[in-house]
């Protein structure tokens, strides 16, 4: 009898851990049909953004090339507001597709320049001062256009991030065959719970963001065979960049600032 209960309570004890991994098992398979709908959703909408993107962009053209031809602060702030919405459409359509590089010798004191002339008129809004600091024979073999668009994704996120009275600063330093740069802002910094996921595709914590910039800043820095990490406190945000230094001799300013 003895044996019989015990065998009776041991497939009790086997049918219910059956059951528990049925149940788990069961689980596993819904969590992967909504992930699967989601990713599914997120094609069509991705391939529904590039279609409106294509759109867009030749009627911005238009705007930006006749506001080019008037006077005035009014007509450069028309300029730099199509040239902004015209990089955000320029995101959706770099996500949709292959990042292919195109190599050249590229100065990052130049670079540097162009970001802040085009943005510190934004940034005066809120009396931000955007600093740069480079170190001689900072040089790097890149695709130009996508080191503007990365930067000026690392920057344009910095504003969003840095008070009022605030500085951001881009720095670019040498290490060795690389070179380190850096974009810092002095804001409250970002949550521990959502540092690990900012490079994520369409994750924003900014009403205003799509949630491309800084997984297309990922994306670029990767195509070029560099590394890129983030550092946050209360004290403020840094993005290092690792790029592979171009060694050949480059007449460029020591410093900008």
């Amino acid at each position: 009898m003895s044996r019989f209960q015990a065998a009776s309570e041991s497939l009790e004890r086997s049918y219910g851990e059956l059951q528990k991994k049925v149940a788990c098992l069961s689980q596993e398979l819904q969590k992967e049909r909504e992930e699967r709908v989601r990713l599914e959703r997120l094609a069509a909408m991705g391939e529904m953004a590039m279609e409106l993107a294509h759109e867009i962009r030749n009627p911005l053209g238009s705007i930006e090339l006749y506001a080019s031809m008037l006077e005035g602060e009014d007509a450069h702030q028309i300029v730099r507001s199509v040239r902004l919405l015209n990089h955000t459409v320029t995101n959706i359509l770099h996500f949709g597709k292959p990042i292919q590089p195109a190599f050249v010798i590229t100065a990052v004191s130049e670079l540097f320049e162009e970001i802040r002339g085009f943005l510190q008129p934004m940034a005066s809004r809120n009396h931000i001062q955007i600093e740069t600091v480079c170190e001689a024979g900072s040089t790097i073999m890149a695709d130009r256009e996508l080191m503007h668009r990365m930067l000026l994704n690392l920057v344009l996120n910095a504003l969003r991030e840095t008070p009022k009275e605030g500085t951001i600063r881009l720095e670019a330093h040498l290490a060795g065959s690389e070179v380190l740069l850096s974009v810092r802002d002095d804001g409250c910094g970002i949550p521990k719970v959502t540092l690990s996921r900012i490079f994520d595709p369409a994750f924003s914590t900014h009403r205003e963001g799509c949630g491309l910039g800084l997984s297309i800043v990922k994306r670029i820095v990767e195509s070029h065979d560099g590394t890129i990490d983030v550092s946050s406190s209360p004290k403020g945000t840094a993005f290092n960049i690792r790029l592979k230094r171009n060694m050949e001799v480059v007449s460029e300013p020591i410093t900008c600032s």
